[in-house]
């Protein structure tokens, strides 16, 4: 008697969790392979809003016209850190080819409509599944903006949701300070997206899954990968620091480290960190139950169990550099600016590692060359929102099914 390896799922954050979770449903043996406990990494601290309504790449023309004036701006939504700069180069080149290019522009908007799809459709059946009920809350979504001109400049954005069929309704101050009591006088308009979904406890999620992952039979290894064995076009071996994993495939899902991995495999994966951070405060005059988000300060207000989080922001960064907790104490201003007298004593603060690619797709599929390694890393803000859409693609795929046509744009070996 043979037992067949396991599938090898490379990271536990909540992509990884989320794929083992898929590829465990479809009857396969599935290893879930990290360094660290499930859910300790980026997935700890994010806003916890599942953005089902983001349709447009970062990496487009207005985004490219606004850098110079943001990086002008300390107290701006995005920063370079500025010892990272050399490192950064070559993918800030990316970005602005990618951003430059209506083509790549496009593939963007023509990939996220059917992730975004499919996501809606996979948190809903996840959070059945995996019994997630109490994590989750669909309260909506309120984004807000200080000025007449900010909220034009975003047109573009809302058209392309409208004609994707999302559904929201643009409000005025008043009508935006009715749905988020607290709301500074000076907001002038928002947009309320009344089907936003949100969680309470991103940690918890990414906990919960992987354990129900376990009690339903799956195993749970902490291990550092240093390279594969193959046998000529699939990998036979995850190799460990301290021994090896037979693979009947494997899935890179490491997040920002997923470039790494690929570069042993032999294709490359630009991945940045886009670091974000977080504060926790107590959640004193916390009137309002959905995320908030000031959409031209970058950043989301979320009610959570623990307290009120004050998450985002981006910080471009080469890996393993120490915090700018400036960053964090940006969080604290903007959160007085927007909401007056809400939120108590800080409780904590956290930095993570969104793991972007410079055309601001993700990379989901099969790796170029290798019959049996998938992709699943590069989802920048969405990572919470494409991570079971990600899974069940992945999943399928495995299982002989073509993956939609417009998610060509989002192949693992376009890079090179």
């Amino acid at each position: 008697m043979t037992t067949e390896a396991p599938i090898i799922v490379i990271g536990a954050g909540i992509v990884g969790t989320a794929t083992a979770r898929a590829l465990q449903r479809a009857g396969h043996a599935v290893t879930l392979l990290d360094s660290a406990e499930p859910g300790r990494a980026t997935s700890y601290g994010n806003a916890g809003f599942i953005a089902i309504d983001h349709v447009l790449p970062l990496a487009r023309p207005s985004t490219l016209k606004r850098v110079p004036q943001m990086l002008m701006d300390r107290n701006g939504p995005l920063t370079v850190h500025p010892p990272s700069i050399p490192y950064l180069l070559p993918w800030m080149a990316r970005f602005a080819r990618a951003a430059y290019s209506m083509t790549e522009v496009r593939k963007g908007v023509d990939s996220f409509g059917p992730l975004m799809a499919e996501a809606n459709v996979a948190w809903k059946a996840e959070i059945q599944a995996s019994g997630l009920g109490e994590l989750f809350k669909s309260r909506g979504a309120l984004y807000v903006y200080e000025s007449e001109i900010s909220f034009a400049a975003s047109a573009e954005e809302r058209e392309l949701q409208r004609a994707k069929g999302t559904e929201f309704e643009i409000v005025d101050g008043n009508r935006a300070r009715e749905l988020a009591p607290g709301l500074s006088s000076h907001i002038v308009r928002g947009v309320y997206y009344p089907h936003g979904m949100h969680t309470i406890n991103p940690y918890r999620v990414v906990e919960s899954l992987a354990e129900r992952f376990a009690s339903d039979g799956g195993t749970i290894q902490r291990g550092r990968v240093r390279g594969f064995k193959r046998a000529g076009n699939q990998v036979t071996d995850v190799q460990l620091t301290d021994g090896e994993l037979p693979a009947k495939a494997v899935v890179i899902a490491a997040g920002r480290a997923s470039g790494e991995l690929t570069r042993v495999l032999g294709f490359n994966a630009p991945l940045v960190a886009e670091r974000g951070y977080h504060v926790m405060l107590a959640p004193d005059n916390v009137r309002f139950d959905m995320p908030v988000s000031p959409a031209e300060r970058g950043f989301f207000i979320t009610p959570m169990e623990e307290g009120l989080r004050v998450a985002g922001t981006v910080e471009l960064a080469a890996p393993h550099q120490p915090p700018s907790w400036h960053r964090a104490d940006l969080l604290i201003k903007h959160l007085k600016d927007i909401f007056p007298g809400v939120g108590g004593a800080e409780q904590s603060r956290w930095i993570g590692e969104r793991p972007s690619l410079p055309d601001f797709r993700p990379a989901i599929g099969r790796a170029p060359r290798l019959a049996n390694v998938y992709c699943g890393y590069g989802h920048q803000h969405v990572g919470l929102t494409l991570a079971t859409a990600t899974g069940r693609l992945i999943a399928r795929q495995m299982e002989g099914e073509e993956l939609p046509a417009a998610l060509a744009a989002c192949d693992p070996g376009r890079f090179g």
